[in-house]
């Protein structure tokens, strides 16, 4: 685990839903939280047997069999979950033979001793599909969630990272 590291989440309605959801004792939250954790902050080699490549800031490596070894959790599910994360835009991924390479798009930077490090694959909320020309939130077996099942909230703490449409605007020394 990466220490002194602060990181800034931006999430739609439909995505929050979604994460903070559970279908059979899957924690989903758990999935996206192991891929931040796994996401590089520097330009990275990474090369396994037979596969090479320059990983960028914001993305990770790791396959539906490490994630599930690693979390606990059934192969497909993980992939199932993956693919639900793809279509809502909270991650991209490519695969390859050898792994995936997971690219996160809801954070918008890393604070870490210090200093700032912004995803260059960051979606802002305002380049982001309007939810309301979307249909809802699928869970993970085809069915529609409700989004009036999980209440909006509107928090304003002091030292987190704001959006408008002008710029982010940062506190002194936290995301």
């Amino acid at each position: 685990m990466k220490t002194n590291l602060h990181y800034c989440i931006v999430l739609s309605a439909e995505q929050l839903t979604y994460l903070a959801g559970s279908k059979y004792g899957i924690d989903r939250m758990k999935i996206l939280h192991q891929l931040i954790e796994t996401a590089v902050l520097k330009e990275t080699e990474y090369a396994i047997k037979g596969f090479s490549t320059t990983l960028q800031v914001g993305q990770a490596v790791l396959s539906e069999v490490d994630l599930s070894s690693k979390l606990g959790y059934d192969r497909k599910t993980i992939s199932r979950v993956l693919d639900k994360m793809n279509q809502l835009g909270i991650i991209a991924s490519m695969q390859s033979n050898r792994t995936s390479i997971h690219t996160l798009k809801c954070i918008s930077a890393w604070m870490q001793d210090g200093y700032r490090i912004d995803n260059p694959f960051y979606v802002r909320l305002k380049d982001r599909p309007d939810e309301r020309e979307n249909p809802p939130a699928i869970s993970d077996d085809g069915k529609h969630t409700s989004s009036s099942s999980f209440p909006f909230v509107s928090v304003f703490p002091l030292t987190v990272a704001t959006e408008n449409f002008g710029g982010d605007i940062l506190a002194d020394n936290s995301i």
